[in-house]
């Protein structure tokens, strides 16, 4: 039964792990940032630390790591969100000259 469990649980890390993933890719690859919720990303992040520090207090690898990864993505987007919005608003300050 316990094997289940933890099937179940590193299901549930992959998947949520990977969820934020073609995001990522859409933003890198379309250079642009516009559909990102700012209050999204930082709830994200705030939620994923809060899950590091727990799954380090119950010495869960799988919480631990998942949360990292988590953590390192919408880092990510918080970078491309910030880079691509000030190249939108540079772009936009050239085309009316």
């Amino acid at each position: 039964m316990e094997a289940i469990h933890e099937f179940i649980g590193l299901t549930a890390a992959l998947l949520t792990t990977i969820s934020f993933m073609p995001q990522v890719f859409r933003t890198w690859k379309t250079r642009s940032s516009n559909g990102l919720s700012w209050a999204m990303l930082i709830i994200s992040l705030i939620a994923a630390t809060l899950w590091f520090s727990y799954g380090i207090h119950l010495k869960s690898n799988i919480i631990v790591l998942s949360n990292a990864i988590m953590g390192a993505l919408q880092l990510v987007l918080i970078y491309f969100k910030i880079r691509y919005h000030v190249s939108s608003k540079s772009n936009l300050s050239f085309s009316h000259k």
